[in-house]
């Protein structure tokens, strides 16, 4: 649990001062920094190879989002996850994702609640949905 909140933190302060630089020289600090951070954690004892490995792959899969905010929301709530994994397990791990599902359900945007398509499910909702995946194929051929 250590070895995870310390590279997520490592991660975290690393992001933040690449942010805040200039451009070439916050890619730069980003890649290098995590090498040697990495490198030294590990060469110190701190963490494993295959921690380091993880935190990296989860670090880099946050920059997928493509709205800045949900990224860090996603950032954010990787630390009630891993407590909740430190402390029962796969377990915590669900009961994590329970409460995020029932904050999620419960969330309204404009008057319609956010998770829509899915909750509450309405049929003439994913009939929608399916025609127009189809339509969308049919048109590019495939």
């Amino acid at each position: 649990m250590i070895e995870a909140l310390f590279l997520e933190i490592s991660i975290e302060l690393l992001r933040e001062a690449a942010a805040r630089l200039p451009t070439k020289v916050g890619q730069t600090l980003g890649i290098v920094g995590g090498i040697v951070i990495g490198q030294a954690a590990v060469v110190a004892g701190l963490t494993s190879n295959i921690l380091l490995i993880i935190v990296a792959l989860s670090a880099l899969a946050s920059f997928v989002t493509p709205i800045y905010k949900m990224g860090n929301a996603i950032r954010l709530l990787r630390f009630p996850f891993l407590i909740g994994a430190q402390i029962w397990g796969l377990l915590g791990i669900t009961i994590a994702a329970v409460f995020l599902m029932t904050h999620l359900i419960k969330l309204t945007s404009m008057g319609h609640p956010y998770l829509e398509p899915i909750y509450p499910f309405r049929m003439q909702d994913w009939k929608d949905s399916f025609f127009g995946f189809l339509l969308i194929f049919s048109s590019h051929g495939l």
